[in-house]
């Protein structure tokens, strides 16, 4: 009784609110994060700040019981677009309708040109969000009049992919210009890799279709980083502002620097889009209707037992099925007598440049434009050789914008990126600072050109004696480099099955090569008699004249075994104490190690203090 009651006094205060149209519109941001600027605003509707009615849910789930869905909608696309052009705000206004809203005599032609002609509004602003939540009782009326609105000259979207009864079926039959994905996949994105891989293959979808995606629900910087590096530019949220009756857009001015912080995208495993596999044992004929289902399928991995064995191409079996009784004589036979027995195989983090070179040597153009991505022996997903190239032109851009433009190498912005990127990873890396000593006293007496012919020499003493992919050099700037040394594929898989790997062994070697290179090759730059009296004569910071030794390297080397327990700028300035301690050190090199045993940072000197 109680209830019936509670649901009596709604539905009354609901006809009041109808009538007195007190509806209060509030519109939350769409956020175009790759152009840092607003994409427009979702209108969103509260019933009075003083009535049980205030929530959307039970305002709207009260107008659904009562039958009065039409009237409430009505009201609420009325209210925010007369609030949406006194706020005389630029963006698009995205409104909300149900299905079987548009199969009222409002949305007919007639209906809509009035609407139109009071609001004074021009329908290109206007994108008409349709629920997947609700479905559609005529989907042929559904798309007429969704044809009608198009011809006036509003955009559709689809809201809540994800959520609700229809799905990619509503997508294709509506061919919308925008989908927004469903919060719940966004929501921790950044640590659920099941929703990512959802995400990762909503955006194959959508690129086929020529459809721009929204990403609700972001909330965190983390969620934003991650939704951005898979290739979703458009975003609403929290993050970026609640739904007010004034919009506010928050942390607008922070995108450029969480791209600029955001992790490096060089292994191969960020391209990775996961397609269903199919057994050696699959028939043709079931491999031709995969790809009839799937347009923008173009190839597809073979696996047994979770192991790639092959791959084969759209092309390829419609090139076969095109023969002569082609299709007739091959649909029933299994895919492992006809599939490309070598595909291109390459673990998660390989590097990119050296999967580009891969490609580049294949001569099969099938094999060519797919590779399959393998994680730990495993398939994982499969590549494309458009993505890659476009992903190296794009890093090749960045990497000239942030280059130190004497010696062309990355400067601080890509350092701290590869050094982010390691501390997400959580595996073991060092960090190895170099600065050439008495380099100032150098500059002053033999003239700034030397000194830089002397800076471009390190640069490129680095570079050959630091050929592995698995070191990244750096030019930090003035005299000072670094390198950071990562894991080989050989020892992540060494970690990843137990085993223990010291990556100190060979890094100090490294640098006492380099050490040994940089002061053999120095001394040519310097007069005979500098060399033969083994210093030369400069004004120190004082003024006066000292004499000064012939210029040497200092190495200071940073292990760092316990990723994500510290921060990248902890890391440089760890790295600038071990350098300082270097200069010091007899041998000139210096080790500092962050040990897991201690909560002080644990240092060991690898020559005696001079």
């Amino acid at each position: 009784m109680a209830d019936d009651m509670n649901w009596c006094t709604l539905e009354q205060s609901l006809r009041e609110v109808i009538s007195q149209g007190s509806i209060q519109p509030v519109f939350q941001p769409i956020v175009d994060i790759q152009q840092q600027k607003v994409l427009g605003y979702e209108a969103l509707t509260r019933g009075p700040s003083d009535s049980s009615l205030y929530s959307a849910g039970v305002l709207f789930e009260t107008a659904e019981r009562a039958g009065l869905l039409d009237s409430l909608e009505y009201l609420c696309r009325r209210k925010s677009a007369e609030r949406y052009k006194q706020l005389c705000v630029d963006g698009l206004l995205f409104v909300n309708v149900t299905p079987q809203t548009l199969e009222t005599p409002i949305f007919s032609s007639e209906g809509l040109d009035r609407l139109l002609l009071e609001l004074d509004i021009n329908p290109e602003n206007v994108v008409l969000e349709l629920s997947e939540r609700y479905p559609a009782t005529d989907i042929s009326q559904t798309l007429k009049s969704l044809e009608l609105l198009r011809k006036k000259g509003f955009k559709i979207a689809i809201d809540d992919l994800g959520a609700g009864y229809s799905g990619l079926k509503l997508w294709s039959e509506v061919k919308p210009d925008y989908v927004k994905i469903d919060r719940h996949f966004i929501r921790d994105i950044d640590t659920d890799l099941v929703k990512r891989e959802f995400v990762s293959s909503v955006i194959q979808l959508a690129n086929g279709m020529s459809c721009k995606l929204i990403a609700e629900g972001v909330e965190t910087e983390s969620e934003v980083k991650t939704v951005h590096n898979l290739g979703i530019k458009l975003c609403q949220g929290f993050y970026f502002g609640k739904p007010k009756p004034v919009p506010v857009v928050s942390n607008l001015t922070k995108l450029n620097q969480l791209r600029e912080e955001s992790i490096s995208l060089g292994k191969v495993g960020s391209l990775s889009t996961y397609i269903t596999p199919i057994t050696p044992k699959t028939s043709l004929g079931e491999v031709a209707k995969r790809f009839a289902i799937s347009g923008y399928v173009s190839s597809i991995p073979v696996v047994d037992d979770r192991k790639p064995v092959g791959m084969i191409s759209k092309w390829s079996l419609l090139e076969l099925f095109s023969l002569p009784f082609g299709r007739a004589l091959h649909e029933n036979k299994p895919i492992e007598q006809y599939m490309a027995h070598n595909p291109i195989v390459v673990a998660w983090d390989e590097d990119l440049s050296e999967v580009s070179r891969l490609l580049t040597e294949e001569e099969d153009l099938y094999i060519r434009q797919h590779f399959i991505i393998t994680r730990r022996g495993q398939y994982h997903g499969l590549g494309s050789t458009r993505d890659v190239l476009k992903r190296i032109t794009d890093m090749k851009i960045r990497s000239a914008r942030y280059a130190n433009p004497l010696t062309l190498l990355p400067g601080n912005v890509p350092i701290n990126e590869k050094i982010n990127e390691l501390e997400q990873s959580k595996k073991p890396y060092s960090l190895a600072y170099f600065d050439i000593d008495h380099f100032k006293p150098l500059n002053d007496v033999l003239g700034y050109s030397t000194g830089d012919l002397v800076i471009q020499l390190l640069a490129n003493t680095l570079k050959s004696r630091i050929s592995d992919e698995t070191a990244f050099i750096g030019h930090i700037g003035g005299d000072d480099f670094v390198v950071i040394f990562e894991l080989s594929s050989a020892a992540t898989n060494e970690l990843d099955e137990g085993l223990d790997f010291d990556l100190s062994v060979g890094v100090a070697s490294i640098c006492q090569q380099v050490q040994q290179d940089y002061q053999h090759k120095v001394i040519a730059h310097y007069p005979k008699d500098a060399v033969k009296l083994g210093y030369i004569c400069a004004p120190d910071r004082s003024g006066l004249k000292q004499a000064f030794p012939l210029s040497t390297l200092s190495v200071g080397v940073v292990e760092q075994d316990m990723p994500g327990e510290t921060f990248t700028q902890d890391m440089s300035s760890l790295a600038a104490k071990a350098k300082k301690q270097a200069k010091q050190a007899k041998e000139k090199m210096f080790t500092m190690r962050m040990s897991e045993h201690q909560s002080s940072v644990e240092l060991e000197c690898t020559g005696s203090t001079a």
